[in-house]
């Protein structure tokens, strides 16, 4: 079945932003409201655990980075299903970032070392071209 151009659209520039790194600040931005509203959900969900917003906050920042202290845990059941998304969630949200970090600097150092080799096989084919014309113009 073939895909919409609104999809195809959506998908090339999906791509682009990976390639150019532009999704780098997007998903950082993500990253941080999940975490807030984490625990902000937290709070209100899970008020005998988490009685500040503060706490709650403190705990999902810990945990979306998968520091988890351990020093606040959830114990009503709600709050532990929030903080199984929130953990499931930030995992995979972090191990996308750093992949499409380390993606980046492998993909610009590689791309520094194209440049310098290019830049070799120029001046070398200009010698040529010069060694062949004089070769030419001379009888």
């Amino acid at each position: 079945m073939p895909k919409s151009p609104v999809l195809r659209f959506t998908e090339r520039r999906l791509l682009h932003a990976f390639e150019t790194g532009r999704i780098v600040p997007f998903l950082v931005l993500s990253i941080a409201v999940l975490a807030v509203g984490s625990g902000v959900l937290m709070w209100l969900v899970d008020r005998e655990d988490f009685p500040t917003l503060g706490l709650a906050l403190w705990w999902a920042t810990s945990t979306v980075t998968t520091v988890g202290y351990g020093d606040v845990v959830p114990v009503q059941p709600a709050g532990r299903f929030v903080a199984s998304g929130l953990m499931i969630v930030g995992f995979a949200s972090l191990s996308l970032l750093t992949g499409i970090v380390a993606s980046l600097l492998v993909q610009r150092r590689l791309s520094a070392r194209e440049d310098s080799t290019l830049v070799r096989v120029e001046e070398r084919l200009a010698e040529v071209e010069r060694l062949l014309r004089t070769k030419l113009d001379s009888p």
